[in-house]
């Protein structure tokens, strides 16, 4: 029997592509960059300045889904000398601590950029203003903390303690 998988959120079928389409395009002008320089003797104009561009595009791309997923790289040998109580505890400080380093990150970018703008920061060879990836990066964090905060809200979700009857015993006058 095959096991049916939960429907895609936006961001996967919107993010994924993309992080795959510029994991592809930095192959592509390596492969060309290497072949344009060592067999031809013709390096390509600006290609490191492209490399480090399609760098952040997939790392900021990937990083809503890697968060989604939680995917991180992580270390359990803490965690696995923890039991009941102090692993919720602990996969719960995780969570927040995540969310909040995250939307931290995405804060300072929104800062990065905009002294970027402010100072008309380009790149040295191709003159691409730099300020808006600053800004792309800063939103693409943010939605990685709101993927955190998802988690989050998730863990609570399937961790919730029982609902007790909420009905009021009967007493009867006696």
């Amino acid at each position: 029997m095959s096991e049916e998988r939960a429907p895609r959120s936006l961001a996967e079928r919107l993010l994924g592509p993309i992080a795959a389409l510029f994991l592809f395009a930095m192959m592509a002008l390596t492969f060309i960059s290497v072949i344009a320089r060592y067999f031809l003797n013709r390096p390509i104009a600006g290609d490191s300045e492209l490399q480090g561009l399609f760098l952040g595009l997939i790392i900021f791309s990937a990083l809503p889904l890697v968060t989604r997923a939680q995917r991180h790289i992580a270390v359990h040998s803490f965690a696995a000398m923890l039991k009941g109580r102090a692993l919720l505890l602990q996969r719960v400080l995780v969570l927040i601590a995540t969310a909040a380093g995250l939307g931290f990150i995405a804060f300072l970018l929104f800062l990065q950029g905009q002294s970027l703008v402010e100072n008309l920061a380009r790149t040295n060879y191709l003159d691409i203003p730099e300020g808006p990836f600053a800004y792309l990066f800063a939103a693409l964090s943010l939605v990685a903390a709101l993927a955190a905060i998802e988690n989050l809200w998730r863990f609570f979700a399937e961790h919730r303690p029982p609902i007790a009857d909420n009905t009021l015993p009967i007493i009867s006058p006696e």
